[in-house]
């Protein structure tokens, strides 16, 4: 039984319609149709689920009839601590002894194994019972039901649903909206800037949020992707320059060992011509030729990494102008996939707007433009009588809430509300 502040809440509730909402109690009390499990710790064969019934009983086998109605789960808890100790059980041995078991409090468990169902009726797909769980809100409830459905749910109407509609006409312009962002960043890096004006195409009927996401994460992606082009041309362009420093390098290296090659030459010449004249044994012609030899080593090494590092600076140069190129080919058909893609959004956006406008004077069905909205409220038993409490689509529902769903566009309500 709830008390009078409780009451008055939600006469408070009735008052401010939907922007008040029901609010959940703090802690659930038992009514009848939940199930509750009561067991020992330890003793499996003791362990028991029972249903409160009309009365607000609970049976207990060894204990007998044992009012839970309107208690919380703690006072549950609090209750069967204080009851199954004074009583006597008896468990049978597999020899066939009857064993006398001792309870203490703390051996007791209790839980709350299943809650009585609510039931969802009005414009949703599929109306009735629904399996309650704890912290269950209104949204959740109708997701259960099979979503909104404005014509479904009555069966005078005919056609298609426009909830149907109006989910594929928001998923349209959804894709809309990142295409043309898409479109947008591409040109961008095409042009090589950092960022693209996120002002969305006129009339788009998307949330500011939702718009603003979708621009925010395509500017983002745009800054990732400049960034990782400028570090691989970096890359690269450090990679030549060092590469062409190592050229001057082995330019002057081989430059020295060139000089080298020839004094060692003129060296052994002279060698030869004093050897041939008698004047120089034969020891030091071998080792003036072993000097030249090695010199002329060192120059073709270093003439052999000369030519590496001129091949390796322009496959440097060829890999910038290729990344360079390929990027702007890359970026060139993603332009015109894009262009493709938001010409047939355009067209199928343009198509289900047309099977949104009214039919035949009929103004079930939105028109473009208008915003469907939903209607919701919960019937709930306070105290002996059932309250009507509107509430929003978050509002946490319990066991044995009825929830009524209403669907109409803004338009209709606000003429409604003047």
């Amino acid at each position: 039984m709830l008390t009078r502040p409780w009451a008055l809440a939600a006469s408070v509730l009735l008052i401010g319609g939907l922007g008040c909402g029901a609010r959940a109690e703090t802690t659930y009390r038992l009514s009848p149709g939940d199930i509750v499990e009561i067991g020992l710790a330890g003793m499996t064969e003791q362990r028991h689920r029972a249903v409160i019934q009309l009365d607000g009983t609970i049976a207990l086998p060894s204990v007998g009839s044992v009012a839970v109605a309107g208690l919380t789960s703690a006072e549950l808890q609090t209750r069967m601590e204080n009851l199954l100790p004074t009583k006597v059980f008896r468990r049978r041995t597999p020899d066939g002894r009857e064993q006398i078991l001792i309870v203490k409090p703390e051996d007791v468990t209790t839980s709350v194994a299943e809650y009585r169902p609510i039931y969802v009726t009005g414009d949703v797909l599929t109306p009735g019972q629904q399996t309650y769980r704890p912290l269950m809100t209104i949204r959740q409830a109708v997701t259960t039901a099979g979503g909104y459905s404005l014509l479904r749910s009555r069966a005078t109407q005919a056609g298609t649903d426009p909830a149907d509609l109006r989910r594929d006409h928001d998923l349209l312009w959804t894709d809309y909206i990142r295409e043309y962002f898409r479109v947008l960043r591409t040109h961008a890096e095409l042009a090589g800037q950092d960022t693209f004006d996120q002002t969305p195409p006129r009339n788009a009927p998307l949330p500011e949020t939702l718009i603003a996401a979708i621009g925010q994460a395509e500017a983002e992606a745009l800054r990732v992707a400049q960034a990782d082009y400028r570090l691989e041309q970096s890359f690269l362009d450090r990679a030549a320059k060092e590469t062409d420093e190592q050229i001057v390098v082995l330019q002057l290296r081989e430059q020295e060992e060139e000089r080298g090659v020839q004094a060692d030459m003129h060296e052994l010449d002279r060698v030869n011509r004093l050897f041939g004249s008698g004047n120089l044994v034969s020891p030091r012609v071998t080792e003036s030729r072993r000097s030249l030899l090695l010199s002329s080593s060192r120059r073709l090494e270093t003439t052999v990494q000369l030519m590496r590092a001129r091949r390796q600076v322009d496959e440097y140069r060829r890999q910038l102008e290729r990344l360079t190129n390929q990027r702007q080919v890359t970026l060139q058909l993603l332009l015109r996939d894009l262009n493709v893609r938001l010409a047939d959004l355009g067209v199928r956006i343009q198509a289900v707007s047309e099977k949104l406008r009214p039919l035949g004077g009929v103004s079930t069905i939105p028109a473009v433009g208008a915003r469907l909205r939903s209607e919701v409220a919960i019937m709930r038993k306070i105290g002996e009588q059932w309250q009507r409490l509107p509430s929003p689509e978050d509002a946490e529902v319990q066991p044995g809430d009825v929830i009524e769903v209403a669907f109409r566009d803004e338009a209709t309500a606000a003429s409604a509300v003047h």
